[in-house]
């Protein structure tokens, strides 16, 4: 897995994700499962870094450990599957989340500016998609937030503001 930025470069991965043996490590840079949460902070005494979650959760679930994790991974199981795009929106704007929230799993670059516009900071993305298309969506975003608006388009967004 590439772990891709805003960007759409691919940057250092230093973080220890959940196995499937679920077998807890103890590191400043460990992700762990939520249902893993009590054990890991009983076992050693501390926070961890992240918290691993699939799309189903409710955000309203995360709320306790929010505070105490600066990432928060978002396991799509598919790339259908719109639960995620969802869950990111409610964590920045319902629980004012502002660590890294990232998506992992079998999206595809066509969905990366929807995930950007929803609060993802970044992605772990398979090795199956070349690093390239994902830098290609970074550019046609930037390139979209650069032309200039209609009239229509600044009044509307002028009056929700």
């Amino acid at each position: 897995m590439d772990l891709i930025d805003k960007s759409g470069s691919s940057i250092d991965n230093p973080w220890l994700y959940p196995t499937d043996t679920n077998e807890l490590e103890h590191s400043p840079v460990s992700v762990i499962r939520l249902v893993q949460w009590n054990d890991y902070c009983t076992r050693f005494k501390s926070y961890p870094a992240g918290v691993w979650v699939t799309t189903d959760l409710d955000a309203s679930q995360l709320e306790r450990v929010l505070d105490h994790v600066e990432l928060v991974v978002v396991e799509f199981p598919r790339s259908r599957d719109g639960r995620g795009f969802t869950l990111a929106r409610l964590l920045r704007e319902r629980h004012h989340y502002q660590g890294d929230i990232r998506a992992a799993g079998p999206l595809l670059p066509d969905q990366f500016s929807v995930l950007l516009e929803c609060g993802y900071t970044s992605l772990l993305a398979s090795s199956s998609v070349p690093l390239v298309r994902w830098r290609d969506a970074a550019d046609s975003l930037s390139q979209a937030r650069a032309k200039p608006r209609t009239l229509l388009d600044r009044l509307s967004r002028h009056r929700h503001s």
